[in-house]
């Protein structure tokens, strides 16, 4: 059984993810929730991809694959798929 402190606990946020607008409930997200959230199921290059977020904790940043960075409520990720030759 998993217990959890009032500060472990997250609610629900809503982030935008190439201008469509999901909620997340999870205290973080990673570049390849990120990925999946903006092209759900499609295979992706990673070296490729590039993940730009703003409206966050800090500055803009990009995210990179393998990272993750804490959500706040109104973020904003804009997600560019690698070009295919």
């Amino acid at each position: 059984m998993t217990v959890e402190t009032a500060s472990e606990k997250v609610k629900t946020v809503k982030i935008v993810v190439n201008t469509r607008a999901q909620h997340w409930s999870e205290k973080k997200i990673t570049f390849e929730q990120v990925v999946e959230l903006a092209f759900p199921g499609q295979p992706y290059d990673p070296a490729g991809t590039t993940v730009e977020y703003s409206r966050g904790h800090g500055p803009d940043h990009a995210l990179r694959p393998g990272k993750s960075v804490e959500v706040k409520d109104g973020m904003v990720f804009d997600v560019e798929p690698a070009n295919r030759s």
